[in-house]
């Protein structure tokens, strides 16, 4: 991890050195109390060491292929990413291939639309900001069937759903990029856009059952001092924060503090518990060997809501950092 700066010598090869600010509390106030509140997780890790198109893929299916040598690792570019590309777009694969970026290998949707768990993906819809992350869109069995008008459903429609009880069992969320915390766009309003999902759940009547993960798909560019672990070929990509908020966060595994856990995680841990929770079979893939979420939860015991109110935003936090990641 020796001169992180110099891996990428155009965008952190001079003073100020952007890939090496840090975040301290007054940058995120509302997650700082949430993680207080609630368990923060500081050995959770991207699946992949790379960009935002594979790592979604982990996201929804565990792996970004269906093995290592027809896994994803690189992005397509341009604005639409998946079954929605222009014909011209590809995507690299770990063996040197590259392929238009509409795949049919199996996801954590199939299986409980197979099962008949209810599921929706909350996400931009396309020609808005933030439409290249709707994952669906990657998969042929999802982008162009029946399942793409039903299920990938507008953003907005998550904290309207939250507040009437009427979410399905499993939910993904993405924002747009303006609230994704990108590099280059306000952590302030990013952090209150997410503040503003999560309280419509505890405000809402399923809050009694429900667990939220609230992360981020790669690190972003920034230095890390503790190094990714290699589990195979793709990764660990480098460590990202993550969240466990819900009524039942605890963190088992560190007597010490109930809110931080130190517990072996990522990507392909929350479809490992929803497929415990579901009684769904395993895609087979990363989440056979993923930490396991239930570290975090404790079910006999119960923590109140933290509705928190989203803040004014200051013009400036952090100067701006270029966007070091090569498919957002």
């Amino acid at each position: 991890m020796d001169a992180f700066n110099l891996g990428d010598p155009k965008l952190c090869g001079t003073a100020p050195y952007p890939c090496y600010q840090m975040g301290t509390e007054a940058l995120i106030p509302n997650y700082w109390q949430l993680a207080e509140h609630f368990v923060l997780n500081d050995n959770a890790w991207s699946s992949l060491r790379g960009a935002s198109f594979p790592n979604h893929l982990f996201m929804m299916s565990a792996g970004s292929g269906p093995d290592i040598p027809d896994s994803v690792i690189s992005g397509p570019g341009g604005t639409n990413w998946g079954c929605d590309a222009p014909s011209s777009a590809r995507a690299q694969l770990y063996n040197g291939n590259r392929v238009f970026p509409c795949f049919t290998f199996s996801t954590l949707a199939d299986e409980m639309q197979a099962a008949g768990v209810s599921w929706k993906y909350y996400s931009p819809q396309e020609g808005q900001s933030g439409y290249n992350w709707n994952a669906p869109d990657y998969y042929n069995q999802l982008r162009n069937s029946s399942l793409w008008t039903t299920n990938d459903v507008p953003y907005p429609q998550f904290a309207t759903d939250a507040a009437s009880g009427t979410l399905p069992a499993f939910s993904w969320l993405s924002p747009t990029k303006e609230a994704s915390e990108h590099n280059g766009y306000s952590v302030c309003q990013g952090e209150n856009w997410t503040i503003q999902q999560i309280n419509a759940v505890e405000n809402g009547p399923d809050w009694s059952s429900t667990l939220i993960v609230l992360t981020w798909d790669d690190f972003g560019g920034l230095y890390d001092h503790v190094a990714p672990t290699n589990v195979d070929a793709l990764g660990y990509g480098f460590r990202v924060p993550l969240l466990v908020i819900s009524p039942f966060a605890y963190a088992n595994d560190n007597p010490s503090n109930p809110h931080i856990s130190h517990a072996n995680v990522e990507f392909s841990s929350v479809l490992k518990f929803a497929e415990q929770a579901f009684g769904l079979p395993s895609l087979g893939r990363r989440d056979v060997s993923a930490g396991d979420l239930t570290q975090m939860l404790n079910f006999n015991s119960t923590t109140a809501p933290l509705v928190l109110q989203p803040r004014t935003c200051p013009k400036s936090q952090l100067q701006p950092v270029q966007d070091t990641n090569i498919d957002d």
